[in-house]
């Protein structure tokens, strides 16, 4: 076989690719037409189940051949997220190094807003059109390709196409397979009527969120009505939560109970318009196209995008911050109103939206979503599966899926479901659980050493008393790739009250510290879980250590210091060595008096330990019991 006959067959395989290509050659145009190496950060909105074509795509565009800088870091940067939710810090991490950076993905909100925020480009890319499939088949010497038999691929998927079109087979057979399997599809049994579109009386795990739903659902009935005049309906809400709590899907829900159009909105949609201008105008032709459909729901995504005015740092950005938060007062609280338009934002940080945005009219009601309980997790699955006759280790599951999320879920119901195709068999717990992510299952000593980490927050925090412990829980398996942290948690409710003292934060960084001080005195020294990331315990320490000396005056300084970046209080220790010496000595002193209080209560803590390895969570009320000097636990 001569060699130009093996490149043809190569060239033929990346058919699908090639045809990929155009969409983002189309989107990274204002770019790389004007200079090779011009610095971007590009987020492309892919279609489902495209994203790996995708970024093979993006990589021939501006990663063939790969540049690197003198260290040999990479500098054009494609990342495909296939589908998965990321942490804003650990997705910097990997393209930090990188001058043109490509972000796909196949669900938007999976991408960090504050990474969407600070891309160049925030991009749709729709399915390749016939003309593509034709240019594609030009590019890599297909021959007999026709605008017929382009506009005919156009009704298959990638996947499809991908495995249609092999190494040896010539076009013509390839178009008779498709026409084949397109009149299959046509001649099978009719599709199925759409099913109903979930309300949220038919969904679990959103807690206060839907009890407020329902409640709009029923004063806009009464409105519709003429029972009730709008001044009496909510103008709006904030749905606030971890991400992939399912907010988007929420939006849905509530218009259908509610029997009304939905308007879907985003920051990143409108700032994808262009310049301020036609960023300002798209945002008020989504206000508009609601009042036109009214009574209708305008759900806006990444409602924290559009920032706040009183933020420090940035300054370089405030006039343009201060005219978009501006136009969306004047479209949340025009002056003829907006009668039958009722708004909703969602956001993973509602600290970070301007408070003007929040006040009665507008997004007057803070709605949170929170991570799904055990019993909401296992009837998100049985509501994505489309069964309930699910038998087998509930309980597995639950334990499994501890700190997931409804998006999680969903995504195990679609692996579960290809698995059940693949294997001809209905959906079992089994099944379901062979679909889940591979897990670590943690050793006896790994397993201890958690149990004695969470033991000393608990009996810190607990002795203290500063506020109420709910429960301490450990897991003997976790999913690979996730934080230390993820083996255990020791959760507190706050006291009720808005006062609080100097003593009350010491309180709380003897309880965050406790983890290490109970390592130390268990082994003599801690390991690395408790530092690390944006949750770990020394982090949260530090900043609470640096909010004392500089923000609420129980320091050397009553004036105040903000900090500046995403990172403020970082910022303000990096800038000041003095304060990063008042920060670690607070830190030290706390330490060493959480040592001192575990000191006395050693074997408390031993038998704490002992009831996490043998139960795996423990109560608060038996927590303090345990830590009455009366009282001991029973070993079992």
């Amino acid at each position: 076989m001569s060699s130009y006959t093996i490149h043809q067959r190569e060239r033929q395989a990346d058919f699908v690719v090639t045809a990929a290509k155009y969409g983002v050659r189309n989107a990274l145009r204002p770019f790389i037409r004007r200079h090779r190496d011009l610095p971007f950060v590009v987020v492309l909105h892919v279609p489902q189940d495209t994203c790996e074509y995708y970024r093979r795509a993006a990589e021939a565009l501006i990663a063939d051949p790969m540049p690197v800088d003198d260290e040999g870091n990479k500098l054009a940067v494609v990342l495909a997220l296939n589908d998965v939710a990321v942490e804003p810090r650990s997705l910097y991490r990997r393209y930090r190094h990188g001058r043109q950076i490509v972000l796909l993905t196949e669900r938007l909100e999976h991408v960090p807003s504050e990474i969407r925020a600070a891309a160049d480009v925030v991009a749709i890319i729709p399915p390749p059109p016939a003309r593509h499939y034709e240019a594609a088949a030009r590019e890599i010497g297909m021959t007999g390709m026709t605008p017929e038999i382009a506009a005919l691929m156009t009704g298959f998927s990638f996947d499809f196409l991908s495995a249609a079109i092999t190494e040896t087979r010539p076009l013509s057979t390839v178009v008779r397979y498709l026409k084949r399997a397109a009149a299959e599809r046509d001649t099978e049994k009719p599709a199925p009527a759409k099913p109903k579109r979930p309300a949220l009386e038919d969904l679990a795990g959103y807690g206060a969120a839907k009890t407020w739903g329902l409640q709009l659902a029923e004063d806009l009935r009464a409105w519709k009505a003429g029972e009730i005049a709008w001044e009496d309906v909510d103008r709006g809400a904030l749905l606030h939560g971890p991400p992939g709590t399912g907010k988007t899907a929420y939006a849905t829900a509530l218009a259908n109970s509610c029997g009304v159009k939905l308007v879907l909105a985003s920051a990143a949609r409108w700032q994808a318009a262009g310049h301020l201008g036609d960023y300002l105008k798209s945002m008020r032709t989504a206000f508009a196209l609601a009042a036109k459909q009214a009574p209708s729901i305008l759900f806006v995504d990444e409602f924290d995008s559009f920032g706040d005015r009183d933020s420090p740092g940035d300054d370089d950005h405030r006039d343009y911050k201060r005219q978009v938060i501006n136009a969306m007062l004047e479209c949340l609280d025009p002056a003829e109103g907006r009668e039958g338009v009722v708004v909703v934002g969602a956001t993973n940080n509602p600290s970070a939206i301007d408070r003007a945005l929040l006040r009665s009219g507008r997004l007057e009601t803070l709605v949170e979503i929170t991570l799904p309980d055990a019993d909401a997790r296992m009837a998100i699955l049985r509501h994505y599966l489309g069964t309930d006759a699910l038998t087998g280790d509930t309980a597995r599951f639950a334990a499994g899926t501890v700190g997931w999320s409804g998006a999680d879920i969903e995504k195990l119901a679609r692996d579960t479901r290809r698995l059940c195709r693949s294997r001809r068999a209905a959906v079992t717990m089994e099944l379901v659980f062979e679909a889940m992510p591979a897990r670590y299952v943690l050793s006896e000593d790994e397993l201890r050493h958690t149990a004695v980490h969470e033991a000393g927050h608990a009996i810190v925090g607990v002795a203290l008393g500063s506020d109420v412990l709910e429960f301490v829980r450990i897991e003997r398996e976790v999913r690979l790739g996730v934080s230390p942290q993820s083996a255990g948690a020791t959760v507190f409710e706050r006291r009720k009250g808005r006062v609080r003292t100097v003593e009350y934060y010491n309180d709380h960084l003897a309880m965050l510290l406790g983890g290490i001080a109970a390592e130390r005195i268990a082994y003599g020294k801690h390991g690395d879980g408790a530092g690390g990331s944006a949750g770990s315990d020394l982090l949260v320490a530090s900043d609470i250590a640096t909010q004392l000396e500089r923000h609420y005056g129980f320091g050397d300084m009553l004036s105040v210091q903000l900090g500046r970046g995403d990172r403020p209080l970082e910022d303000l220790r990096d800038k000041d060595p003095e304060l990063r010496r008042l920060v670690d000595g607070r830190l030290q002193a706390q330490l060493d008096r959480a040592s001192a209080l575990l000191a006395v209560r050693r074997s408390e803590m031993n038998l704490l330990v002992a009831r996490l390895l043998a139960t795996g969570q423990v109560d608060g009320a038996e927590v303090r019991a345990l830590c009455k000097p009366e009282s001991r636990l029973v070993r079992e």
